[in-house]
């Protein structure tokens, strides 16, 4: 092999390496560059998620200190012309399935496999309760902290749920919304457990978190139940209109089997606990019960999710405890379809207390 030779296979040699380590700079380059776009793309998600929960966060406190505010003066102004103006403080706080109003019974005895308690404060003695067992129902004085509308409402006449379109007096219904947004609610007595100073309940139509004010226990004289003297009771026809009633509810096997693993997870507890052999049994029958009584709003102006109407191809979704229940309502009923995971901070930290 003559000189030329070997310093031409020499140099093709070399341009063939200096290819290749070009290639390869190139490709880890490349590699790089997606990682980089891969970054910032997750950094960029993460910042716009924080953006949002700070944003909720937000408008939640905003909204509730305007509410808050709107009430404070609008209590101030009535309670300088009343010397029978009265401060009331919490005696405890209900803690219930029901994380928000829809899909919160209009009456808990409509549900009454549903589960709840009452957790007194510290201020209260459990010496104060003490004999509360001996009753088995108690009417429980609450405040309406749920409502949207503010105190400074002067509407005085509204359309019940079962009234058909009929308007009547504020005052002659069960509104929660009221000149005082006091509630009154009669619930089943299950336990009084001192040592930790919980009131467990059956029977109740309470959102959680609800402000409770005072306890009374139920006597004889006021009539629970559906089997009532009519002669002696006299009610509106509106009122025993049960035409929102639902047929039938059933679960599909599917959501059934979703049903028992949130439970598993204990994403039902400290109500329907992974430790209760009865949870199944009992947050099935709960939402049978709620579902039963078509838990869509009545109002006549909105044109989805409105009470009576029929799916097609659309669901309808309610909280309860740390899940979404998705269901369809069609003629022969309503159908338990999918129930997901639901993550909300305030149900997450009640749950875990």
């Amino acid at each position: 092999m003559s000189k030329s030779q070997s310093s031409s296979q020499s140099s093709s040699l070399v341009l063939t390496v200096t290819v290749a380590a070009s290639l390869a700079s190139m490709a880890t380059l490349g590699l790089s560059y997606r990682w980089y776009q891969k970054q910032r793309k997750e950094e960029s998600e993460e910042w716009e998620r924080r953006r949002q929960e700070e944003r909720t966060g937000r408008i939640r406190a905003e909204k509730k200190l305007r509410n808050m505010l709107n009430q404070e003066r609008h209590l101030s102004e009535q309670n300088s012309n009343d010397e029978y103006a009265m401060n009331l403080s919490t005696i405890g706080t209900v803690v219930s399935p029901y994380t928000k109003r829809m899909g919160t019974p209009r009456q808990g005895a409509l549900v009454p496999s549903s589960r709840g308690y009452i957790q007194f404060t510290n201020s209260i003695s459990p010496e104060a309760v003490d004999g509360i067992e001996e009753y088995s129902h108690i009417w429980v004085i609450f405040q309406f902290h749920a409502n949207t509308s503010l105190a400074t409402s002067k509407k005085s006449k509204i359309r019940p749920p079962r009234g058909g379109g009929r308007k009547v007096g504020m005052l002659a219904t069960r509104s929660p919304h009221r000149p005082n947004a006091l509630g009154l609610s009669l619930v089943k007595m299950d336990r009084w457990e001192p040592s930790t100073r919980r009131l467990y309940i059956n029977a109740l139509d309470l959102c959680n978190g609800t402000p409770v004010y005072d306890i009374k226990p139920y006597v004889h004289w006021d009539i629970p139940g559906d089997n009532y003297d009519k002669d002696i009771l006299r009610l509106p026809d509106w009122v025993e209109n049960k035409n929102d009633v639902l047929p039938n509810v059933e679960f599909t096997e599917s959501a059934e089997s979703a049903l028992l693993e949130h439970i598993e997870e204990n994403r039902l507890a400290p109500l329907y606990s992974n430790k209760d052999e009865t949870s199944a049994e009992g947050a099935k029958n709960t939402l049978l019960e709620i579902l039963a009584q078509d838990p869509r709003t009545s109002h006549k102006g909105v044109t989805k999710n409105q009470r009576g109407s029929l799916s097609g191809v659309e669901t309808y979704r309610i909280l309860f405890c740390r899940v979404e229940i998705e269901f369809t309502v069609e003629e022969s009923g309503a159908t338990v379809v999918a129930i997901h995971p639901y993550d909300d901070q305030e149900t997450i930290d009640t749950a875990e207390s």
